[in-house]
């Protein structure tokens, strides 16, 4: 199973394995899915019957602190408790990691970075409880008892990504560098999957650019790289449907998630993908 805990001695030595069909939720999306009793029991049962993965990002669980009614909150932990341990923990690194240990090959997906603190944390509770649903209890509920710092840390992160993303694409050498980019250049995956999604936003210098783009970015590089199957909002499905094209058109072998997003029955589907996933033989 993704994660496992075992008494080594005294200690609890925790593992996690990124068992594919890996799967990423949106904020949103685990909402959508979290409220409805049926959609839970299937997205859960579909990961446990295939041994899949749900990437879970800081980001997914501390957008929750915008939400001042905590039956979301209860419900996303209800959720959590149907797919633990079939989950992943992680954090995301900058690019300049991947370059700095020559990741440039785009074919390549690496392993998601591990959120090591957090392991360390749960791989203690687990000692006392041994129980799997207990160790992950109270997950989304630290992020709503501290929503208010949580938003103000929120606002100060992605404030700074408009005002820098702004800034850029009024400089012509960039949006020059923007068209001109392709997949094939040389870049590591993530600076292809974040160029070529921020692609129309850096074009267009009359578009706009707000607090929910940029979040919404920060699922979507990770989510897009890592992942099999992942739900994000629909302009979002939009621009990895055109990152898919241009890397067919392109000719690189270069596999990324399949994204869907809300609309036309997304979430249906989304489930339906993950049921359908074959099973290892």
């Amino acid at each position: 199973m993704p994660i496992s805990f075992a008494f080594n001695g005294d200690d609890v030595v925790w593992t996690q394995r990124f068992d594919r069909p890996a799967v990423y939720l949106d904020t949103f999306a685990i909402r959508a899915i979290a409220e409805s009793d049926e959609r839970s029991a299937r997205f859960a049962h579909g990961l446990k019957a295939r041994n899949g993965t749900w990437l879970l990002a800081a980001v997914s669980m501390g957008e929750f602190a915008r939400f001042a009614d905590p039956r979301h909150t209860e419900r996303a932990e209800r959720l959590l408790a149907q797919v633990v341990p079939h989950v992943y923990l992680f954090l995301s690194e900058p690019s300049d990691a991947r370059v700095k240990r020559g990741e440039t090959n785009p074919a390549r997906q690496s392993l998601p970075p591990a959120d090591r603190r957090n392991m360390d944390y749960f791989s203690r509770k687990w000692a006392q409880t041994q129980s799997f649903p207990e160790t992950f209890q109270g997950m989304f509920q630290v992020v709503h008892e501290n929503r208010d710092r949580m938003v103000e840390t929120l606002d100060e992160v992605t404030s700074k990504l408009v005002a820098s993303l702004v800034q850029h694409r009024q400089m012509k050498s960039y949006r020059r560098k923007a068209k001109a980019a392709q997949p094939d250049d040389g870049r590591t995956r993530q600076q292809i999957i974040s160029g070529e999604l921020l692609r129309e936003l850096v074009l267009d210098t009359k578009a706009s650019v707000t607090a929910n783009e940029v979040i919404d970015l920060m699922h979507a590089v990770d989510a897009v790289d890592y992942c099999d199957l992942v739900l994000l909002d629909k302009a979002w499905e939009r621009r990895v449907n055109a990152l898919h094209q241009r890397i067919a058109e392109t000719g690189i072998d270069m596999p990324i998630a399949r994204c869907l997003s809300m609309r036309n029955g997304g979430i249906d589907r989304f489930l339906e993908a993950i049921e359908q996933w074959p099973t290892a033989a």
